[in-house]
């Protein structure tokens, strides 16, 4: 399994030579639910600074008059040569199907990624790659890789999101309430005690879960049944912090990864209640 890395500062290079085989960039204006975006320039640069793998995030609805933008975008990722564009809106596959764009497309539908059968039909439309719904067992992520030949990624660490507005909640919230704004709070469901991280930006309001889901248990099954990229999300962990983690995926160990990031193993081992038979 490669191993690529989210991360929310500046030292990418760090990390690359800690042991990561690339990184995945969100792209500014055409990515959500991130704490750091990258713009075409910078996505060049990091090709230029260094040969790991570089995939690119374009995962926000798209509108109308954004397809002209989209278009020019995605012949420049072409150019640059990219490993591959993590996409949610079926326009990213209608217009690199229209006009012959030579991109690796992997299909990024957040919680609709969650059986072959979804997967093998984008991958006969041209989509070779396919990230992993959270929100799914340890079984369904096995049996999903016994009947597909995409290459499927999988979230091993990080906050998992859980739901994105395009409304700005935080603004009405903090307006309603007569305070000062603030772009990232903590929240507390009443009835489960289940803490949420609420971040607003410019596209809307994302909520992730407030605890780190790790899938250090079955990371050596996964890698042993060909999943082909395990993501690993910086968080909010500084550099030294993120490293030793790498290193303790790269090197496994789980006791390390599991003193770092704790034991939330998410639906591995249950259902979750919400899932449409």
């Amino acid at each position: 399994m490669k191993l690529l890395g989210v991360i929310r500062d500046s030292n990418y290079l760090e990390y690359l030579d800690n042991g990561l085989d690339g990184l995945i960039l969100p792209l500014e204006n055409f990515s959500v639910d991130y704490f750091k975006y990258y713009s075409i320039s910078d996505i060049k640069k990091y090709k230029d600074d260094t040969d790991k793998l570089c995939f690119v995030v374009i995962n926000k609805m798209i509108f109308n008059n954004e397809l002209d933008n989209l278009l020019k975008v995605l012949k420049e990722l072409e150019n640059i040569k990219v490993d591959g564009v993590f996409f949610y809106d079926l326009a990213v596959l209608n217009l690199v199907k229209e006009n012959k764009i030579n991109v690796n497309l992997i299909y990024n539908g957040t919680h609709m990624v969650t059986n072959s059968d979804t997967i093998n039909l984008y991958y006969d439309l041209g989509v070779k790659g396919a990230y992993l719904s959270n929100e799914i067992t340890k079984d369904e992520v096995l049996n999903i890789r016994s009947n597909t030949k995409s290459d499927l990624f999988i979230l091993l660490l990080g906050n998992p999101v859980v739901a994105m507005s395009r409304r700005s909640l935080l603004t009405s919230y903090f307006a309603n309430k007569n305070k000062s704004k603030s772009d990232l709070i903590t929240i507390k469901e009443p009835k489960s005690g289940q803490e949420f991280l609420v971040k607003e930006d410019s596209n809307g309001t994302t909520f992730f879960y407030n605890k780190r889901l790790n899938l250090s248990s079955v990371y050596k099954e996964l890698d042993d049944s060909g999943i082909n990229y395990g993501i690993i999300e910086q968080g909010d962990y500084d550099s030294n912090q993120y490293k030793e983690l790498i290193n303790a995926f790269v090197n496994f160990n789980k006791q390390k990864i599991d003193e770092l990031a704790g034991h939330n193993r998410g639906f591995l081992y249950r259902e979750t209640i919400y899932k449409v038979k």
